[in-house]
């Protein structure tokens, strides 16, 4: 009488671990070879110079390292042992004699799921025993502290995970009557929410232009996503010798804790799970829906959205959507057979209308950004700091794009500017849009807001055009970005002018693209005795405005005209010199001895008077070298050497 009142069964406890003794046997000589065989490996090596108590106790501080391994192990195996022990279920025989017998269904399901747990546990404890024996053996008494606390972070860290993956398992085994079923379910569960999010992520890239993504969602995304939040969880701080930390124990700690909360909801579960529903995809009638309108919404955004881009439809939103309404259909047919398990499913075409009605409202919703996604500019005093990125058109040199932290309101209204311009003008600038004009060039901006409260706004708007006409229209995009490529003060900071010296010593200059007496194009013509004057006279012509002037064209234009095709390169070199343990500057005179650490480039232009005067006094010109030019055509009364 005590066995159909009792809430465990001892005897089917040790029925179950006799009989998948390989699988528990399997994981145990997996971590017996990982951690103290790999330990004794190490400690009696002839291959090693240091001494054998150093190599183990370095080996045992550094055991948590096995933590992020045993989080993917334990992955692994904890669905291999909820199919195991919970195999009962998906069979109609075996399901109702197991049903039968005089034993309540809590204690068949608390003997089951301890059973599994056990497989994983127990394997677990026995490794860290046999290790602490091999540390306590081999290591001196005051190193005994050191390694006993690694193995031990080590084993909480490993049965915490194993006991959030096997709840897991064990929660999805609840819900299917398919042993097939149940690894896809725990597998698709896990990843659920990333999956989702990048779903929808995608929908929102095509409909919202200049989108990418939310990084608050995101990180809501990875703690959704167990393996992402554990594994980052499980990084290790700290040195290698004197012992490590995991980054957050508590994130590890609370998926043990939610690990628990699932095993008492799968005996809630269980308690009502029908032994008829063996064989069933989905077991439980309440979740039946939940499973077929999702499955219908994520084959709709998945496959519809590859359709579109496979066959090229995605320059035209219609297009788009009618392939996502497609997939979404079949989708909840495919989903009704796989309930049904049969193929006369034309019966619920009415969850099908309503599901392409969902989708086609979600798309809608989108395309007329009804959330002011795409229309959403932050107001300047409202900006913690901005972090930007823009392309600085031409000539092609180290100033051609411009990446900087920004914290100053007047710098970041420049930008937030050209934003609320950008969105304005959206339509002709997006190429995806019905009313997209090509541009006479393109340029590209990216923007990351950190707003005060710590929230962000990501928005990157890649190769945008620009257009000849608008450049004197004021407040249109083109006028603001060449307002930009105007601010001196912006482009030397694209330079890197201000501190490229003070990454090491100016040793090198050199020219490219110059013509030779015969009107052949050289390139590196070394003009390095005279590196340091000519970068005085660069800088003199920069602020002056005769060179590192940016345009927004490179055809036909001022560009061509007012420019060169020579470029003047910089090489910073930091040499250290042997034996000396300090930090030196190389003075070799040969460019082939150089050790370039970086170089700054800037294209020559006819009206750099400064820097033309120093190369004409380095005798390159004597010997037959000119600037190389490009068509004569657009400049023929400029000054030619």
């Amino acid at each position: 009488m005590r066995s159909a009142t009792s809430y465990f069964n001892g005897a089917l406890y040790r029925k179950t671990l006799a009989r998948f003794w390989p699988l528990w046997a399997g994981y145990g000589v997996i971590w017996l070879f990982f951690i103290p065989l790999s330990m004794l490996n190490t400690y009696f090596s002839r291959y090693m110079s240091s001494e054998p108590q150093r190599r183990l106790l370095i080996s045992a501080v550094n055991l948590p390292e096995m933590a992020t391994f045993g989080l993917y192990l334990a992955a692994f195996f904890a669905i291999l042992c909820a199919m195991a022990v919970f195999g009962y279920l998906y069979n109609s025989r075996s399901s109702c004699w197991f049903h039968a017998l005089p034993t309540r269904r809590e204690a068949l399901f608390t003997t089951q799921y301890l059973a599994g747990l056990s497989f994983l546990l127990l394997p677990q404890a026995a490794v860290a025993v046999l290790t602490a024996m091999i540390e306590m053996a081999f290591l001196p008494m005051e190193h005994w502290g050191a390694a006993l606390s690694a193995l031990l972070m080590w084993l909480l860290a490993q049965s915490g995970i194993c006991l959030f993956f096997f709840s897991f398992a064990a929660f999805c085994a609840m819900f299917t009557g398919h042993i097939l079923a149940l690894p896809a379910f725990y597998c698709i569960l896990n990843i659920l929410a990333d999956v989702i999010y990048t779903l929808l992520d995608g929908l929102f890239h095509e409909f919202f232009y200049g989108y990418t993504g939310s990084a608050g969602t995101a990180q809501i995304v990875e703690y959704l996503t167990p393996a992402y939040a554990l594994k980052d969880a499980l990084v290790l701080l700290g040195g290698s010798e004197e012992g490590q930390r995991f980054r957050s124990p508590g994130t590890v700690a609370v998926y043990a804790a939610v690990g628990v909360a699932l095993a008492l909801v799968s005996l809630y579960v269980y308690r009502r799970r029908h032994a008829e529903t063996a064989g069933d995809v989905v077991a439980i009638p309440l979740v039946r829906p939940l499973f077929k309108y999702g499955v219908s919404f994520c084959s709709g955004l998945c496959l519809g959205m590859f359709s579109a881009m496979f066959f090229g439809w995605t320059d035209g939103m219609a297009v788009l959507i009618a392939s996502i309404l497609v997939w979404t259909v079949i989708g909840c047919f495919a989903a009704e057979m796989l309930l049904k398990k049969s193929f006369r499913v034309f019966k619920a075409w009415r969850g099908a209308a309503v599901m392409a009605a969902v989708m086609l409202l979600l798309c809608l919703g989108c395309s007329m950004d009804l959330f002011g996604v795409e229309t959403r500019v932050p107001q300047a005093d409202r900006v913690e700091r901005l972090n930007v990125t823009l392309d600085l058109g031409y000539p092609n040199d180290s100033g051609g794009s411009y990446s900087a932290v920004l914290t100053e309101p007047e710098n970041i209204q420049k930008f937030i500017d050209l934003h609320r311009a950008i969105v304005a003008d959206r339509d002709r600038l997006d190429g995806n849009s019905g009313s997209y004009q090509t541009g006479d060039d393109y340029t590209y901006l990216h923007l990351r807001y950190t707003l005060k409260g710590g929230s962000t706004l990501n928005r990157y708007y890649d190769s945008f055009p620009i257009y000849q006409e608008d450049i004197d229209q004021e407040g249109s995009v083109t006028n603001l970005v060449k307002g930009l490529y105007g601010d001196r003060e912006l482009v030397f900071d694209a330079y890197g002018f201000e501190d490229f010296l003070e990454k090491g010593r100016l040793t090198g200059a050199w020219l490219d693209r110059v013509n030779n007496a015969r009107g052949e194009t050289e390139y590196n013509i070394y003009v390095d005795d005279y590196a340091q004057e000519l970068w005085d006279a660069v800088q003199q012509d920069f602020a002056e405005g005769t060179i590192g002037v940016r345009y927004l064209f490179d055809h036909g234009g001022d560009c061509l005209k007012d420019t060169y095709r020579t470029d003047l390169t910089f090489s910073l070199t930091v040499y250290q010199h042997p034996g000396s343990g300090q930090e030196g500057y190389s003075v070799q005179a040969s460019p082939a001895g150089y050790d370039i650490d970086e170089s700054l480039i800037i294209t020559l232009t006819p009206n750099a008077k400064h820097t033309l005067a120093v190369l004409d006094q380095t005798g390159i010109f004597e010997e037959g070298y000119s600037l190389a030019a490009h068509e004569p055509d657009y400049y023929p009364d400029t000054h030619t050497w």
